[in-house]
């Protein structure tokens, strides 16, 4: 019987592993360059979720301090206030990196939505017809 040696196996599916990735086209699910959190329904989601923890962190902190301290209902409502405002600013540091990103991603492509398919930058009411 023929022993198989593992390190000639192990080039040989190296091999085999390079000629498929090489041979495959598209984006490969977990490639360093695919982003599938910036998706839209990932970023819908991402900021809804956002918003209610940080409000539900804010009542658990009022509802919490009001029992310890006995103020009840006001470091509930002073807290909804402030979790609500955490929610705000995490939604807006967010849309704003999402603003980055799209900047980035036209940048790299080369165009720009202002032109809106015009390359002239001219809209379509004030081209001649020909």
């Amino acid at each position: 019987m023929e022993k198989k040696d593992p390190d000639r196996e192990l080039s040989d599916f190296d091999a085999r592993l390079q000629q498929a990735r090489a041979t495959r086209k598209g984006p490969v699910h977990g490639a360093p360059g695919l982003k599938p959190e910036t998706s839209g329904i990932g970023q819908a989601l991402r900021i809804g979720v956002e918003m209610v923890s940080a409000l539900v962190v804010g009542v658990g902190l009022g509802w919490f301090l009001d029992n310890l301290l006995g103020t009840k209902p006001w470091m509930m409502i002073v807290f909804i206030f402030l979790g609500g405002a955490a929610g705000i600013l995490n939604v807006y540091r967010t849309a704003m990196r999402m603003m980055e990103e799209f900047d980035e991603d036209s940048k790299d492509s080369g165009t720009s939505g202002a032109t809106n398919g015009n390359e002239s930058g001219k809209s379509a009411e004030n081209s001649p017809e020909k």
